[in-house]
Parts: C-alpha cells; structure tokens; sequence
C-alpha cells in the first residue's frame, strides 16, 4: 500500500485513522485478528462452516485490476489520494460483522469485478451511463487473479449480491471520509433497475427470477454451433424417412388400442417381421402377412410421392448444382437455388416466376462474373433438370428402400426397447430438432414461435442493389407480446426458415390453417399453449436432442479417441487402432485452439449430461427422500451425484426434516433443488440461442463456424440485421455477443499465433503475434495478462464479406478508412480493408474478397475500357492477389490458381494500357 506506515511510532491523523479501522476490525469475533492485521496483504476471516475464508488484496495489484488514485480519503481537513487497493481494503474492513464472515467475501469479490471492470474501460468511477454494461459484464465475465474469462453461467443472486451493495459500500466510506469509485447520482434503486435490465439482456429472467436462484447458462457460440451442427445433421438425416413413416401411420389410421397393428407396423419399419402361417386368419379380418405387405407398400407410395420434393431442397443437393454450375465461390448461389426449388414445390404465391427470377440472376452473374458466358443459355428448366438428374441417381427400388428404412430406423433407437412409443419419441426427437432449428436461425424469444405457415408471406425484393440474389422478402407477421402486446408485427425471416416451417407444416400436418406449424401438443390438454404462448413447448423442444448430441456428436467422439490414442506408446496401439489415429491426425490437430475448444467442450458436455440425466428423472423427488431418510441411494451414479454437487446446506436442510420429509417436500422445493445441482451445468435454453444469433451475426464470415450460419446470414444485408435491433434488450445481448465474441477471437489468436500469416491474416493478427513476442507472455499468467491489455484497446468487431475490423483505440488515424482522424468501419471495401492495421482476415473470406473484387478484375479486362478509367483498381487488386495467394491451402489450390490468374491478367492489362496511353500522351 503507498502510504500505509511501517513506524507506527509517529503520531498523525493518518496513522490514527488506520489504527481506528484496524481496531475497529480486530474487534470483530469472525475476524482472525491472531493470523494478521489491516496492516497485511492478506486478512482472515472465520466462515459459518468453521473453516477460513482467506482474502488476498494482492490481486489489486495484478495489471487488469490495479487502479491508482481512484478516491480521496479526508481527514481533518487534509486529503490523500487512495488506490483501488486501499479503496477495497477499507470497504471489505468496514462491512465486517461480529459472527458473519460473508459480507467482506462478497464486498472483497464484487470489488475485484469492479477493478476489472473499470480497468478494461480505461474509468475512474461506476456511475448511471455505466452501471448496466458493468452487470452485464458480472453476468457473462468473470474476474479472477488470472484474467477476465467468459462465464458458463452467472454467478448466484445470493452468493454474490444479497450481502453486499454499492450504496452501502458507499456509504460506509462516505462516513470515514473516504470519496470516489461510486457515483454519488447511483441509489438502490437505480442500481436495481440496472441489474434487471442486464438480467433481461444476458440470461432472460426478471431480477425477481434471478434473485430465485437457479441454472442461467448462456452457451457460447462455439457450443452453439457444435449443438446446432448437431441438429442439423439429425433434420437431415431424419425428417425423409419420418416424413415418410408418419404419412404412413395416418394412412394406416391406426388407434391407441390397436397393439396389434402397431407391432406389425414397427417390426416392418425396423425389419424384424417375420412372415406367420401358422394360425389361421379368423374370418373378416386381414392377416398380419396382408397388413405388413400393405404397410410395405405405403411406406414406398409415401418414399416415392415425397422424394424430389425433398431431396431438391437438401443442402448437399443444392451445393452438388451449385458445383455444377459452377458457382461454388459466391456466397449467393445457394440462396438462389433454394428459392428455384421452394418455387417449384411449395406454392407461396409470389409475384415473380421461377424464369424472371434465374434471368434476374443470371443478368447481375453477366455483370460481375468473369466467365458468365456458361451459363448465358442455362434456362431454369435447365436447373430443374440438372436437380432432377443429380436426385434421381439417389432413388432406391422398393426393396433397397425398405432395406434403408430398416437400417435408419434400427440406428434411431440405438439401444432403446424396440417398442412403439420409443419408435414415435425418436419421431418426436428429430421434429424437436427441426423446431430448435429454427430458433437457433430467428433469435427470437420463446413466446414468438406459435405461428401458422399462412403467416409467412412473400414479397418481391424492391432493393435494386440485392434483388438479384435475394429475389424474395419472407416477411413473418405474428405476435411479439413482449414489445408488441396483442398486436401483429412484421419481421423478416430467410428462405431457410421458411423451408423447414413448410417441411414441418407437412410433417405434423395441423389440425387447422391457424394451427402453430413448427410444433403439435403432445401432452395433456391442460398444457396445450394457445397460439401465441409457445414458451413452455419451445423451452422443452430445445433441450430434447441434447442427450443425443452429448452421446454421439462425432467431432467430439472424435477428439476424444484421438487424444486417447495420443497418449499411447505407439508399441502398445493395435493395427486398427494405428489405423485409426493416423485417420484422425489427418483431420485434426490435437495443438490447435480450434481443436483444444473441440476437446474441453465434449468433455464438459459428456460430464453435464450425465448430471441432467439422473437429476431430470421422474423418480428424483423419491430418491431426495430416499437421501433424506438413510443418507444413501441405491443407485451408485446418482449417489456420487448427490455427493459431490448437491450444496452442503440443503443436504443439511434435508436430514433435519428426514422425519416430515414428504410433507415438507413439495414440487416448488424440488425445483429449486434441481436448478441448485444445476447450477454450472450447461444446457440449451430459447434465451441462450438469442446469445448464440447474435454472436453467430458477428462470425458470419469467418472460417469454418459450422452451419449456425452457412448460408444462413451470408447473403442478407445490414438491414435485416437492424431490424432485429428494434428493442433494448437486443441491444444488450449483441453488446454481450460482442464481448464474447472478441474474448473467443483473441483468445483464438494467442493460442494460434504460430498460424498467423497462413490462417489468420491482416494487421490486428500481426498485432497479436508483435505483442506476443515483444512481452514473451509463456506462463499462464502473463499470457491472460496480455490478453487483458489487448481486449482494453479493442474498440469493437465489424465483420463483412472480405475482412473483420477490430480497431484499437489510439489507432484510429491509422486506419485506411479514418476521416479527419474517426475511424469510419461503415464505409469498409477492399481498398480500405485489405491492408488495414485493424483487420482480421480468414479462409472464410476468400469467397467474399473474391466476389468483391470480380466486378473489377472484368471492368479492367474489358478492351473497350481505357487505363486511366480503371487506374483506381490497382491497389485493390494487388492487395486482393496478396491476400487470396496466402489463404491457398492443399485443399483450394486448384481454385486459387486460376482466381490469381486472373487477378494477374486484370492488373496486366491495366499497367498495359496505361503504358500505351502515356506513349500516346507524349506524342
């Protein structure tokens, strides 16, 4: 501390004020006055369950925290300036209690976020205009004496806030003449108004709901988009063959007393019937024979009925033309041929024929695209005749068909009872994955999902600038009770959402045109939520597949065997497991950030699982009994369960009342239990995808971020995203996503930084790797401690098809769009962009500096063109050739060549036809 003193014979008004706070603390029972003083780094405090609570002011003074001269200490009329330091220090002595050693724990932990808070915002004060992003950061950062970390979860209303506040920190400084750090304009209740606005934004609860307690996980958006990988992989690999046997069940109309029927039915879907002559067919009724053979025979009708309606519309087939088309380096192309396909199959009304639609496109490709005369005779009739081709090669006959069915099916319930209401729950379970889907890709709240399919219609793209390659606007006017009440509002949804509510419109096939078409009640009628109150079906259809996706997401299982493997002696590996690694090593790299996310996250996944599993039982309130009566469980996994996270008090809470426990156990109180043994469990919830839309808007071009957001966000404008932020709460989450976002870019880089200048492109990156090797940050420690200093200069991130800005504050004159000194990221295009000290530039902006530049390379190979016209051109295509020729990899070589080529041929021309200009010139 800089002014505490080391004689304490000398007799002033300082020394005498710290000897004051130091008598009155020791005077304290919980104070451990015999292990230490105000006068050390370290004070000591006795705990309610009769061990120590230790608290180490030495972590004022770590880089992210430190703060000096931040608040005026005033004694008899002199004042001395105190460091943040001192400032904790006298507020954790001045909330001591006599037998109570939590408020100096919650005092000393809020103050340590504080520090970190107003250190990576360069403040000197909590105050009105920053009092709600500093509780956004508490709910989704976390402070520690190694770095600020995002969250898992927020830390728990009581743990954290119940025992302390700013106003009474203030206060109790105020009194002892200490000012500064708290804003004297901040009352208890603005600061409440604050906390539950942030609630609101970061975790989607009321501050009343948080106070309750309970698990708040929010995923990031890497877990985000393993999990929703993984979800589209099950809508793809599923919904044919369930469209098919639901179809089929309806035609059979078969009733719940019909076992009979229904065994038949799922040994034909599973392949396990097994033709019967030995009993005779009493008289009028069908055999099982006939009714299998005429199951068969629907399950077929259903397959061929449906099948170029729904293999035109897969991804793979729509990519498989793109190819074909050559068209594979536009972020556009698999927009237009999803809207061809959805003309052809599902009559949305619109405005504007399939043939105007691919002549729009096919005039702006002539414009842009170099070597657009390929497809100047390709007619839409063409494209549905090249879809056709490429669908037809993948039809089965009726027995390779039922030999497939068989096989999906059998793999669908895995190792599950082969029983009929299993069959229907893994039905259920790839709709479920449908659904969250469609969460995943609007980031809207729970309560907005009732909707009908008539209540998405289409309208003509007026937008002269994307009309083109965005043909139609898929407007949704629907309730938002939220912002809106009763009223119906519209708002955009891409054409991706609108196929899979089509697809699922067949699938479910409601009972009504003003039925809900991404959803069916299932339960009672007591449950069945009215059409603009789908929040308890949403909440339950988001979380189904995580089970699924804990067991079997394949880069996980991936990961997993290859750092087994790994960590055998190469003597000791079988030849199949040789076989195996050397496979995997292939596709991942065990060192990578990438992977190393990959590796922990299936881990924690895998271990929350199983947690959920035993804790989201039916039987769990009998198993609390159980607990309470004998202090033992049957069950081994859910005794080392209860063990190991159930919290000491409610343990306690449960032996005291062993003898009444039935009575005092209600359902309220078992839910409480299970969000306590929840919490830091994640999971998915409708509010966590709103964080997961809005970190996915800020990576949608980068790299390989899996399909949260291929195809999905590419190729829609700045507006769509605009309108999303109609309201506070929005503004928050992508405040928050943001903060996530560059925490995981920076954190991306540190690890990866011997990959910059291969992978990872542009000033920022270089920026990244200079401080790296300037501090030489090896130990844990200092490398968070740079990564701290870097994320306190880092402005903002700004994505866009070519590049990432991530301006640094003191650097904005050096940015190439800077005007009068203001950095101006709106106006980004390649010139600016390309060789920026602010940017990051990833494989996932090949395409988009490709296609941004190809208007370009074509005007300057143009002979009716003059050099001077295009002379401007140079500098963006020399810093496009540099930064496409250092994104070639093994795998895009062959495409790269000839887009460098190109480039080459473009500036080539150009310096040409300036040469022989000037030649002219000088005649």
């Amino acid at each position: 501390m800089g002014y505490l003193i080391t004689d304490r014979s000398k007799d002033s008004s300082l020394e005498r004020f710290w000897n004051e706070q130091n008598e009155r603390l020791c005077s304290f029972d919980s104070f451990r006055s015999d292990l230490g003083d105000i006068y050390n780094d370290v004070l000591i405090f006795n705990n309610t369950k009769g061990s120590k609570t230790r608290l180490d002011f030495n972590v004022f003074d770590l880089p992210h925290i430190e703060l000096n001269d931040i608040a005026q200490l005033t004694i008899e009329g002199e004042t001395y300036t105190l460091s943040f330091k001192e400032y904790a220090k006298l507020a954790v002595a001045n909330s001591a209690r006599q037998s109570h050693s939590h408020p100096p724990l919650a005092t000393f932990n809020i103050l340590m976020q504080l520090g970190g808070f107003l250190n990576i915002n360069e403040s000197k004060a909590l105050n009105k205009s920053n009092a709600e992003d500093f509780y956004l950061n508490v709910l989704t950062q976390k402070v520690t004496e190694k770095g600020c970390n995002n969250r898992l979860s927020p830390p728990a209303y009581r743990a954290f806030f119940t025992d302390c506040n700013f106003v009474d920190i203030r206060a109790n400084l105020h009194s002892i003449g200490i000012r500064g750090v708290i804003d004297t304009g901040l009352t208890k209740k603005s600061l409440e108004k604050k906390i539950s606005e942030a609630c609101k934004s970061a975790i989607g609860v009321s501050l009343t709901e948080y106070k309750k307690g309970g698990n708040f996980n929010t995923l990031t958006l890497e877990m985000g988009q393993y999990y929703i990988d993984h979800l589209r992989q099950v809508y793809e690999s599923g919904y044919f063959y369930t469209l098919v046997c639901r179809n089929a069940i309806r035609d059979m109309q078969i009733s719940n007393s019909d076992s009979s029927l229904k065994k038949v039915l799922l040994q034909t879907i599973l392949g396990t019937y097994r033709t019967r002559n030995k009993y005779p067919t009493p008289k009028n009724k069908q055999s099982h024979n006939d009714i299998y053979e005429e199951i068969k025979s629907l399950l077929y009708k259903q397959y061929d009925e449906n099948f170029s309606k729904v293999e035109s519309l897969k991804e793979s087939n729509i990519s498989r033309l793109v190819l074909d088309l050559g068209l594979e380096m536009r972020f556009d192309a698999i927009e237009i041929i999803r809207i061809l396909m959805l003309q052809k199959y599902y009559d949305f009304k619109a405005d504007k024929t399939a043939e105007l639609v691919w002549l729009g496109y096919k005039r702006s490709i002539d414009k842009t695209e170099l070597d657009s005369e390929r497809l100047r005779e390709v007619s839409v009739n063409d494209i549905y005749a090249c879809m056709a081709r490429n669908v037809d090669k993948l039809k089965l006959n009726d027995n390779d068909f039922m030999e497939s069915l068989n096989k999906w099916a059998t793999e669908l319930l895995q190792d599950q009872k082969h029983l009929y209401l299993n069959l229907l729950g893994e039905f259920n379970r790839v709709e479920d994955a449908m659904t969250s889907l469609v969460v995943s890709w609007l980031g809207y709240r729970k309560s907005e999902f009732g909707f009908p399919l008539k209540a998405i219609t289409v309208h003509s793209n007026l937008d002269i600038l994307d009309n083109s390659h965005v043909p139609f606007r898929f407007k949704l006017k629907w309730f938002c009770p939220k912002t809106n009440g009763n009223s119906k509002i519209d708002r955009e949804v891409t054409s991706q959402c609108y196929q899979i509510a089509a697809q699922m419109n067949d699938l479910i096939q409601p009972a009504t045109d003003d039925a809900p078409c991404l959803y069916i009640n299932r339960g009672r009628a007591l449950y069945k939520p009215t059409s603009n109150q789908s929040d308890r079906v949403i909440s339950s259809r988001i979380i189904s597949n995580w089970g699924h996706f804990a067991e079997n997401y394949k880069p996980f299982n991936e990961v997993i065997e290859l750092e087994r493997l790994s960590k055998v002696p190469s003597s000791e590996l079988k030849a199949d497991e040789k076989k195996q690694l050397s496979t995997l090593q292939e596709s991942y790299t065990l060192t990578s950030a990438r992977v190393q996310h990959l590796l922990n996250s299936g881990k924690k996944v895998k271990l929350d699982a199983v947690k959920l599993k035993y804790v989201r039982t039916k039987d769990f309130k009998d198993k609390l009994i159980e607990y309470s009566k004998t202090g033992h469980l049957n069950c081994p996994e859910s005794m080392l369960l209860f063990d190991n996270i159930m919290p000491d008090d409610t343990k306690s809470w449960l032996f005291s009342n062993r003898d009444n426990i039935e009575d005092v156990l209600d359902t309220p109180t078992v839910s409480v239990i299970i969000s306590e043994m929840l919490i830091d469990v994640r999971y998915p919830t409708p509010h966590s995808f709103r964080h997961i839309w809005a970190e996915a808007v800020l990576t949608r071009y980068q790299g390989d971020v899996g399909a949260v957001i291929r195809h999905q966000f590419c190729h829609l404008d700045e507006s769509f995203f605009m309108a999303y932020l109609r309201d506070k709460e929005a503004k928050s989450i992508v405040k928050v996503a943001r903060m996530k976002v560059l925490n995981s870019l920076v954190d991306t880089l540190i690890l990866d930084v011997d990959k910059v200048g291969s992978e990872y492109l542009g000033g920022f990156s270089r920026y990244i790797k200079k401080a790296m090797s300037m501090t030489n940050a090896i130990t844990k420690s200092s490398v968070l401690a740079l990564k701290e200093a870097i994320l306190g200069r880092v402005i903002s991130i700004n994505p866009s098809y070519f590049a990432n800005c991530v301006p640094r504050e003191g650097g904005e004159g050096r940015a190439k769009c800077a005007d009068m000194g203001d950095i101006n990221p709106h106006n980004a295009k390649p010139m600016f962009c390309l060789g920026c000290t602010h940017v990051v530039i990833t494989k996932g902006n090949l395409r988009g500096i490709w296609q941004t530049v190809q208007p370009f390379v074509k005007e300057c190979l143009n002979e009716d063109v003059m050099g001077f016209m295009v002379q401007s051109h140079l500098p963006t295509l020399r810093s496009s050739y540099k930064r496409i020729n250092e994104l070639k990899t093994p795998d895009n070589i062959e495409a790269v060549n000839k887009i460098l080529l190109a480039i080459e041929h473009a500036i080539t021309s150009v310096e040409k036809k300036l040469k022989a200009e000037k030649v002219l010139h000088e005649c």
